[in-house]
């Protein structure tokens, strides 16, 4: 019996450890295993399919511009919407993502520590361009701002970690820790909070 046991921990190590996440997307919450802490739940409401759990996906040939970032509040969800120009028309998979609650914020480059409010963070890394650096001089494609500060119940500031080799960093401060549902396409990452 210890064996067949000992077979499912090593596959499960492996899956977590190495290879590519499974793409995020909309459905019911993962359940934890037994003996795991229950995620906190979004209080006083929570959303279909939100989860507190790390989560990503994509496929790593999909590296298309980082375009806009926006912010919206409507009928008690707040939305961050990360939006992309795909340089490939022929790829369906979103970029290779990642977002995941995190303690403590520092910027990309100097790793010095950043400055969010909130009382409790997000942090969302993603594959695309944010600057063009194919010709002599760098091109910003991203033009917007690397922070906003929407003060909304939930989502109280978004600020820009980092910007380095295709890979972008931004930080979500949130009033509470809100269980989250993404939703990854294409040309957009999209994450979901309950208002409060």
């Amino acid at each position: 019996m210890r064996r067949p046991i000992a077979l499912v921990l090593g596959l499960l190590l492996a899956a977590a450890c190495g290879g590519e996440a499974p793409p995020a997307s909309r459905g019911s919450p993962a359940e934890p295993s037994p003996g795991e802490p229950t995620p906190t739940r979004a209080s006083p409401a929570s959303l279909p399919g939100a989860s507190c759990r790390g989560r990503g996906g994509g496929s790593p040939r999909n590296i298309p511009d980082f375009v806009n970032v926006d912010v919206e509040r409507r009928a008690g969800v707040e939305r961050v919407t990360f939006q992309f120009r795909p340089r490939d028309a022929g790829l369906s998979r979103p970029p290779s993502h990642f977002v995941k609650f995190a303690e403590t914020l520092s910027t990309g480059g100097e790793g010095a520590p950043a400055e969010v409010e909130g009382q409790t963070f997000v942090v969302v890394v993603f594959s695309a361009f944010g600057v063009d650096l194919s010709g002599e001089q760098p091109v910003q494609i991203y033009t917007g701002p690397t922070e906003l500060k929407p003060g909304f119940g939930t989502v109280l500031e978004l600020e820009q970690l980092g910007d380095f080799e295709a890979t972008v960093t931004w930080a979500i401060g949130l009033s509470r820790k809100a269980c989250f549902v993404v939703d990854a396409r294409p040309d957009r990452l999209v994450l979901e909070f309950p208002s409060s």
